[in-house]
């Protein structure tokens, strides 16, 4: 059986996993185009993916912790879904950036689950 810990630890490898693919990916950005306005469009997209994921984590663990979705909970994650939507929608409507690049930025997730499996896969 899983402890709380144990899953803790998991979202913490998986959040530093991102971050490293979030400097990867932007060492990449810089020496493929280097542009302000690239490097500002993928740190944007990164940035809401990372701020996403570090409030799923604090969000799950509320949930775990109180051991069942409460009205306040609801609430807040309702909350956080608005918000980076609009955030995603605000930044593409009012800022000039580069959209593939943004769009890059905002997949960086699932490459940092990528790396992750294929990290645990190895160290079995």
């Amino acid at each position: 059986m899983e402890t709380t810990k144990t899953k803790e630890y998991s979202i913490d490898t998986l959040l530093l996993t991102t971050l490293t693919t979030f400097v990867i990916g932007l060492l990449f950005i810089s020496l493929w185009q280097f542009s302000l306005k690239n490097i500002a469009s993928f740190i944007l997209g990164s940035a809401i993916v990372i701020l996403n994921l570090y409030w799923l984590k604090r969000l799950a663990l509320k949930l775990v912790s109180e051991g069942g979705f409460k009205k306040k909970l609801a609430i807040e994650w309702g909350g956080k879904i608005l918000f980076v939507f609009g955030a995603i929608a605000i930044i593409i409507l009012k800022i000039e950036i580069n959209i593939l690049i943004f769009i890059f930025g905002l997949s960086i997730l699932p490459i940092a689950i990528l790396f992750n499996s294929v990290a645990l896969y190895f160290k079995r």
